[in-house]
């Protein structure tokens, strides 16, 4: 599963969170990439449990039936992270910024 985000700056807060900045490598790059539909949403019992995430996350991954799925970031419950699923078969597709 690759974690992305819908807006670089929740993208860049999400691992400001869990690096400390010096950590961050010297050469670290961003891209994006346009998806032809807006992901739905990713439903589960308690956001405020881990493993419950987890537990949603695993299950979608192992359908393998969407490209895309959006969650919202535990930082900011307001704004969304974008799951993708490399095993699906438009994930190839997929155009990446350089």
């Amino acid at each position: 599963m690759l974690h992305t985000a819908r807006h670089l700056s929740l993208a860049c807060v999400e691992i400001l969170v869990q690096l400390d900045k010096s950590e961050l490598p010297r050469d670290y790059v961003w891209s994006w990439a346009e998806l032809r539909v807006t992901p739905s949403n990713l439903e589960w019992s308690d956001l405020s449990h881990v493993s419950s995430c987890q537990a949603a996350g695993q299950a979608w991954v192992d359908t393998a039936g969407q490209l895309a799925i959006q969650v919202p970031s535990v930082v900011i419950p307001e704004e969304f992270n974008v799951l993708l699923n490399p095993p699906h078969q438009e994930y190839a597709a997929l155009v990446w910024s350089q």
